[in-house]
This record gives C-alpha cells, structure tokens and sequence, in this order.
C-alpha cells in the first residue's frame, strides 16, 4: 500500500506543479502586458475566462485520477497483479492529459504574449513528416504516408512536428475506428511552396466552423465526438506555428465525408 500511495502523491504532486507553472508564467507576463496595452478590468476578465476554461478541461481527468487512486487504494489488497497494472496505466494515461492541457496552455499564453520564439533552417520537411507520422500514436487507424525526396524547407524542427502531430491525433480522435489517415508532403503550393496535408475519414467540419475551430478554447465537435477530450487549444497553436513561419493553415473537405488539413510552408 505505501508504494501505491507514493506514487499517487508523487504524480498529483507533479500535476499541481505543472498547472502552477502555467499560472505563474501567466502571472507573471500579465502586469506589464496590461499596464502597456489594456486597462486592468478587461486583462482582469480575460484572466478570469481563461482560468475558468482551463480549470473546466481539468476537473475530468483530475477526477479520473482521484476516482482510480481512492478505489485503488481501498481495494489493493485483494487486486491481482494484473489490475494494479491496469490502474497505474489508467492514470498514467490520465495524467499525459493533464500535462497536455497545461503544455497546451502554457504555449498558448506565449503565443499571446509574442515570447514564443522559433530556429528556422534548412530542413528535409518530407522525413519529419515520415518520422512523425509513423511514431504517433493512432490505435487501429491504417496510416498512408507519401512525401517528395528532396524536400528542403525553411521551418523550426520542434514547432511543426508539433503542428503534425497535433493534425495527426486530430484526424485519429474524430474518425472512426479502422478508418485510413492519409499523410502526405510534397513541393505543389504557389511559388514553389511546400505543402502538407493529413486527410481523414471522419464527418468534417462544417464550412461555418472552419475558422472557429481555430480560436482558443474551440468548442466545436462534430456530431459523435460530443465528450472527445481536448481543450480546444491544439489548432489555435498550430495556426500560430504555422503563421509564424510565413504559411497557411487551411481546412478542406465536405461534412460527412472527411477533413483535410493543409498546410503551405514557403519554399526553400
């Protein structure tokens, strides 16, 4: 029982940290910024919206881990090995989605401050996509992956793997199960631009929400998807990246019959 309860308290604790992290950075960009830019009562307001949107994709998986930690230890002793080994997985899974949402968080308050910064240089764009698509993690969906050789872009290694593995898990969290995600990159796009594009075979996005869906704390799901997680941060960042690099990020496709994100990185 000790080891259990050590554990829980050493990764609530790791939790707590984390959220704390995000809320002190914040903390601390928002006097100047305010004192600046805006009055207090509108940085105020925002502040406050932002906490109680943050605290609302919280509370589940905070209480996910509660739940499993509180039956975990009252039942230990009568667990088999293989249901404790199921518990701490469940938390651990639970506790990756905490550390999301305050990455998700924390990157996005940099973004707003413009403290987010990128190393761009010459970069063989069709081998990151193969190495990030064939490593990210889409249960059962078959994946298709088809890059151009030779592919040298101007990009941030670490800001559009992000963006591609946040566009892949997308694809993989709003389609149905066995369904293909088609991932490809190639050299196609105005002034011989480099263009990615991961495909899926979920309902869409409906033409209305194209650009919703980018703002912070996106809400939309599409019908089925209601209680998907996420904190609707993951596509406002990825257009930020993007942007920041001097491309596009754009969706296609007609509701029912999938989605295609594009993304047109400038030529090399």
């Amino acid at each position: 029982m000790t080891s259990w309860v050590a554990f829980v308290l050493g990764l609530l604790a790791g939790i707590i940290a984390a959220i704390a992290v995000v809320a002190v950075r914040r903390r601390t960009r928002a006097g100047p910024s305010r004192a600046a830019s805006s009055p207090a009562p509108t940085g105020t307001a925002e502040r406050a919206e932002i906490a109680s949107k943050v605290a609302h994709e919280l509370k589940n998986p905070i209480m996910s881990v509660k739940g499993l930690a509180s039956t975990g230890a009252r039942l230990y002793e009568s667990m088999s090995d293989e249901e404790r080994l199921e518990f701490f997985q469940l938390i651990d899974r639970e506790a990756d989605r905490l550390k999301v949402i305050a990455d998700e968080t924390s990157t996005a308050m940099k973004i707003d401050a413009g403290q987010l910064t990128y190393v761009i240089r010459p970069e063989d764009l069709g081998k990151l996509v193969e190495e990030v698509a064939w490593h990210a993690p889409v249960g059962d969906h078959p994946m298709v992956v088809e890059t151009e050789a030779g592919l040298i872009t101007p990009i941030d290694r670490i800001r559009i793997s992000e963006v591609l593995a946040n566009l892949i898990d997308n694809a993989a969290k709003y389609s149905p199960p066995g369904s293909p995600i088609e991932v490809r990159a190639y050299r196609g796009g105005p002034k011989g631009s480099a263009v990615v594009e991961v495909a899926d075979r979920g309902p869409g996005i409906p033409p209305e929400q194209r650009e919703v869906v980018f703002a912070k704390f996106a809400t939309h799901r599409p019908p089925g998807y209601e209680e998907t997680p996420g904190a609707g941060l993951g596509l406002f960042i990825c257009r930020a990246h993007v942007l920041a690099h001097g491309g596009r990020l754009d969706i296609e496709g007609q509701a029912g019959q999938g989605t295609m994100l594009r993304v047109t990185l400038q030529g090399g």
